[in-house]
């Protein structure tokens, strides 16, 4: 998966190309929006993106000016250009640059995935000459390091790599997998860290060290293991049956965890489906991946696919709220976040223990991090935001929902941290206070008034705020909140009853909500999930 930062000062253009790039082309995945050269600047220097596609005419920095910054800057991202100009000097400025295509509009799909198609190949490439410089640097390597490079290629997917790697290991004979494989994955407990005192880096510290453990113990026992970009340890078990597979998935995880020297530092362990093929064990680490999820329910490890599987719908919930949550967090759509942030809370159940709120808050800050690219430096506040609390909390033995989506929302912003500080008026600092607190009760049959009151300013004032920071009045303001979490909760759960959606979302009567909904939509919340 290639990660792309979107350039361009049209909304529409970084809306359909955020929301359909992926679907054009699965290898690639947005996780960073810009509205100018001068934002991508900064972004890039926070994350890292393997292609940056810019319109060429934009204010403060235009598309040529930031394809010299990368080009100056001598990072490997690929740039491509769109343009509604068909000028020579731009072509030759683009070229002077390493620009990797120059994009005229109007764009289609089919145009796009050419041009992903053909950079993804430049990619690839990339990624050969990093594991391979030389034809003949693995033709030495020992079984145990084919084996190693082959697994890391295959849970990274670089299928280049991959190709080279098992013609050598066909050519010498060497025995990777076995009739039925899976792979198990095994990572710290941040719950854990955190309970104990230990800061994020420590993570990384103890993962390390995990790693090492499981290496002193896969080398004699003739297991294969890895470590992937996330810090965990990914372990390959072969066996000749899968009820063999199954107990020496639950046999290694034993040993590991009855030897490992950090009895107050728990592991976490699952694992991916049972396959016969090779080229399947990408599908298993991403299974296995999924499946460590359920920790959040207080699954015991190791972690089964089958497990995970009887565990689909929360599942699907989770995703489809971090999914959208880390949507938002790229388009920096703060105010459908604190709406998301509420469905994220009502995932815990009640009641939210101290344990629950740091095992669920630890967990959304990995996903995004996976999810949006973000670096370390960044997670790092956002941990000590989510742990700020617990001191206050640790006598408390149970909480609302409201405190622990208040911090979440703190934590999420902290992942922004140059948005989280910057100092803003005071009238647009009262229209996000309102916007928040319609965000977090739009359930509620909540008027302009009540939220003035809230505010400590009149309704007057507050109304022409709405059409002056955000352009649209109040009344169409709270309708679009709660038309956005109704959807919402259709694709989560297509089956719940629709006066349920339409209580949850502040409506008095599923006849009203129907109608506004259809009036938003152009179809009955029933036609929308039929769809």
């Amino acid at each position: 998966m290639y990660h792309t930062l979107i350039v361009d000062d049209e909304p529409l253009m970084r809306k359909y190309l955020g929301e359909n790039l992926s679907k054009i082309f699965p290898d690639f995945q947005v996780t960073g929006i810009a509205c100018d050269g001068l934002e991508a600047v900064e972004l890039i220097k926070k994350q890292h993106f393997d292609l940056v596609i810019s319109d060429i005419r934009m204010p403060e920095m235009d598309g040529i000016n930031l394809a010299k910054y990368i080009f100056d800057a001598g990072l490997r991202t690929k740039v491509a250009i769109i343009s509604g100009y068909n000028e020579f000097e731009y072509a030759r400025l683009a070229i002077k640059y390493n620009v990797s295509d120059y994009l005229l509009k109007p764009l289609s799909d089919s145009q796009i995935r050419e041009t992903l198609v053909k950079i993804k190949s430049e990619l690839d490439e990339d990624v050969l000459r990093n594991h391979i410089q030389s034809p003949t640097l693995y033709e030495n390597a020992s079984e145990t390091d084919l084996k190693l490079s082959l697994l890391s290629a295959i849970i990274n997917r670089e299928n280049t790599v991959i190709q080279n790697l098992y013609n050598l290991i066909e050519k010498n004979n060497i025995s990777f997998t076995g009739s039925f494989s899976t792979l198990l994955i095994l990572s710290i407990d941040d719950l854990y860290l955190l309970l104990n005192e230990k800061t994020v880096s420590e993570n990384t510290s103890y993962s390390l060290r995990l790693y090492q453990h499981c290496v002193s113990y896969c080398i004699p026992n003739n297991l294969t293991a890895v470590k992937d970009d996330y810090g965990n340890t990914v372990i390959l078990i072969n066996a000749d049956s899968e009820e063999e597979l199954s107990a020496l998935v639950n046999n290694t995880y034993s040993r590991i965890k009855k030897e490992w020297p950090f009895e107050q530092i728990k592991l976490i362990a699952s694992y991916g489906n049972i396959v016969k093929d090779m080229l399947n064990l990408a599908t298993s680490y991403d299974l296995a991946m999924q499946s460590s999820a359920l920790v959040l329910k207080n699954e015991t490890s190791p972690i089964s696919s089958s497990y995970y599987i009887s565990q689909s719908r929360f599942i699907h919930e989770l995703t489809t709220i971090c999914d959208s949550l880390a949507s938002n967090y790229i388009a920096k759509n703060w105010n459908k976040a604190i709406s998301d942030l509420y469905l994220y809370v009502k995932l815990f159940s009640d009641p939210i223990t101290i344990a629950r709120f740091l095992r669920f808050g630890t967990y959304l800050i990995r996903f995004l991090a996976r999810k949006c690219n973000i670096k370390s430096d960044q997670m790092i506040f956002a941990f000590q935001v989510l742990t700020d609390h617990i001191d206050e909390w640790i006598n408390i033995p149970y909480h609302d929902t409201d405190t622990a989506q208040e911090i979440l929302l703190r934590v999420y912003k902290a992942l922004d941290q140059e948005d989280s500080f910057r100092i803003v008026p005071e009238t647009t600092h009262i229209t996000e206070s309102a916007k928040e607190y319609i965000c977090t009760h739009y359930q509620e049959q909540i008027s302009l008034s009540q939220v003035a009151e809230h505010l400590n300013v009149t309704p007057s004032y507050l109304s022409d705020l709405f059409h002056k920071n955000i352009g649209e009045p109040y009344t169409k303001f709270i309708t679009r909140i709660r038309m956005e979490q109704a959807a919402l909760m259709l694709k989560i759960n297509p089956n719940e009853k629709i006066y349920n959606i339409a209580s949850k979302t502040g409506f008095v009567s599923a006849k009203h909500f129907n109608s506004v909904f259809k009036k938003y939509y152009g179809v009955t919340p029933t036609e929308y999930i039929s769809k």
